[in-house]
């Protein structure tokens, strides 16, 4: 389903949040940013809006984890648009089984994806 509707997420995202994702995600950075991680996944990254403004926390690699790669190519596009493409990396997986040993991250984030897990 999101591969379909990739291209027009971030306006319906802005239109059903009425604009508090966009607070929500500066508030997740803040909290974030105040333990000073190197590393950071964020899970169901979609396109890429939450591991774009985690950029500040000057975490040297970030990466973001979607099961849909229409999703992540726009995520790409607006990472290589913002000249983070050697920080921030975009892969595709399943949030339920993610190709990484046990803490291999120092922050792990999900902004709206927990709403489409089955299994919390």
């Amino acid at each position: 389903m999101f591969d379909t509707i990739s291209g027009e997420y971030d306006g319906l995202n802005r239109v059903i949040s009425f604009g508090i994702d966009i607070k929500w995600r500066k508030k997740v950075v803040e909290i974030v940013k105040a333990t000073n991680p190197d590393s950071i996944l964020d899970i169901a990254t979609g396109t890429g809006d939450l591991a774009i403004n985690l950029a500040e926390t000057k975490a040297s690699k970030i990466i973001g984890l979607d099961i849909s790669s229409g999703m992540l190519d726009i995520g790409k596009t607006k990472i290589t648009a913002k000249k983070l493409d050697d920080r921030i990396e975009m892969i595709i997986g399943d949030s339920e089984n993610m190709p990484f040993e046990d803490n291999s991250f120092d922050a792990i984030t999900v902004a709206f994806g927990v709403r489409n897990f089955e299994t919390l």
